[in-house]
């Protein structure tokens, strides 16, 4: 068998698989190949990594991202009211919304 007899037999191998494959199995084809589909894949995946969850993706293309996050809360107890009260973490900062800092800016403060 010479060697373009080989190329042509591997490429008509190729076709006869893709004629054999499923419908399904060629749409997962056509969405690995989609570039649009691998950006934002790989960026959800990516993320959900390093946040620490399982990712999933389905041979349909839907990702799935598993995980558990973990909170902390630390309570104070406040002897003059005689309670457990919530203490704040330097994360726990109070939000600001545009409307109150606008009105905090026009007060001077």
């Amino acid at each position: 068998m010479t060697y373009k007899t080989k190329i042509f037999n591997s490429l008509n191998v190729t076709k006869d698989a893709r004629n054999q494959a499923g419908d399904e199995e060629n749409m997962l084809a056509e969405l690995m190949a989609n570039p649009e589909y691998l950006r934002h894949s790989s960026s959800v995946i990516n993320e959900a990594l390093k946040d620490g969850f399982d990712v999933l993706q389905l041979p349909n293309g839907d990702i799935v991202t598993t995980g558990t996050k973990t909170i902390v809360n630390t309570y104070v107890w406040d002897g003059a009211n005689g309670r457990l009260d919530k203490a704040r973490t330097p994360s726990d900062k109070p939000r600001t919304t545009r409307k109150a800092k606008a009105k905090s800016d026009e007060d001077g403060e």
